[in-house]
């Protein structure tokens, strides 16, 4: 019998049939992510929290999206639709999004569908907490146990205000080797306006607005110009002008506008929490979660620079508050490695 080929030995010894790299594979969280390199870039130096801030020196990804309507109703039906005696604690259902309610699996629960139409809508009105209970899903595989939402990522136990209310106890960053988080504060910024070819290829800087540019977002609703220009921001300001259209319908990726990373509307949809806290002057607790990039319900200007948008309660729930997940990145998987080193030997010709 004459030599084989590569696939022929792999599939003599068995190896054929093993997976092929993680990242060549749909991520198993259903999310799109891109990843973000160019470890140890330079810092951004403008903003109050946000100066000298945006430097990472390891490579990660992040959604390319905000979590979509469908995204979010799999996670609601999993935390919702469960026996009256296995309510779970901090979980919201959000106030703007594109999923329909209907009859639950088990009395006394909640169920939600999403038509294809609405499958991008973006999600408004997700507390820091209910976010945070997300990710802990995510990194257990979307078990429906109840200890699946309860730690993970980030502690649930740990969720509670102190001093009157006015400061938080919650675990402040999340668990190390955890697969899913909401992102850090130097993550969110750098995948949303560094850029490693700003001043050319390979001269990394940064831009000063979230439409990747120096200049003001041009706001309107997707597909129509102003002033001979492309809109290029989602936000409420364009709603007073264009009456007749609803922000909230817009879905995601609808501007064809992205980071240097790939992050489309940082510059709208919703306004993202971050895992960065504020503290005051003195206190042993922490007061608010920081929220990055703008949001449908913004005004216009201001709220579009680079830099945070503003702070509040992980427990505040509001339309314009929603969610990106980071993530590791995944390490290849054994049967590529395996492949790899057996490779010339399994390409030797046998004696005939």
């Amino acid at each position: 019998m004459r030599g084989r080929c590569c696939t022929g030995w792999l599939a003599w010894v068995g190896l054929a049939t093993l997976p092929v790299p993680a990242f060549a594979q749909p991520d198993p969280s259903g999310i799109q992510f891109v990843t973000v390199g160019s470890p140890g870039n330079a810092p951004f130096l403008q903003g109050i929290y946000t100066f000298n801030r945006g430097e990472v020196d390891y490579t990660y990804r992040i959604g390319k999206y905000e979590v979509t309507t469908s995204q979010w109703a799999e996670f609601m039906n999993a935390a919702f639709d469960r026996p009256s005696s296995d309510r779970l604690p901090f979980v919201n259902v959000p106030l703007a999004w594109g999923a329909a309610a209907i009859t639950p699996t088990n009395p006394g629960g909640r169920h939600w569908t999403v038509s294809a139409a609405n499958d991008m809508i973006p999600v408004g009105g997700i507390s820091w907490r209910t976010a945070a209970m997300y990710c802990n899903w995510l990194c257990s595989g979307k078990s429906s146990q109840r200890s699946a939402f309860l730690s993970g990522a980030y502690d649930v136990s740990t969720f509670g205000y102190y001093n009157n209310g006015s400061t938080f106890t919650d675990q402040v960053a999340h668990s190390p080797g955890a697969a899913y988080w909401i992102p850090t504060l130097d993550e969110y910024l750098k995948a949303a306006s560094y850029d490693p070819n700003r001043f050319g290829q390979g001269q990394g800087g940064w831009w000063a607005w979230l439409n990747q540019s120096n200049s003001t977002p041009v706001y309107g609703p997707p597909g129509v110009t102003v002033n001979g220009q492309p809109t290029t921001a989602n936000s409420d300001h364009w709603f007073v002008t264009y009456p007749n259209s609803d922000p909230y319908a817009v879905p995601l990726g609808a501007y064809n506008v992205t980071s240097a990373f790939g992050l489309y509307d940082t510059a709208g949809a919703t306004t993202e929490w971050v895992e960065e806290t504020v503290h005051f002057t003195d206190e042993r607790y922490p007061r608010n979660r920081l929220t990055m990039g703008s949001s449908r319900d913004s005004l216009p200007g201001g709220a579009d620079r680079t830099g945070a948008t503003g702070s509040d309660y992980p427990s505040m729930i509001d339309s314009s508050y929603g969610l990106r997940v980071a993530s590791s990145i995944p390490a290849p998987a054994t049967g590529l490695l395996m492949c790899v080193w057996c490779g010339p030997f399994l390409l030797r010709r046998r004696p005939a």
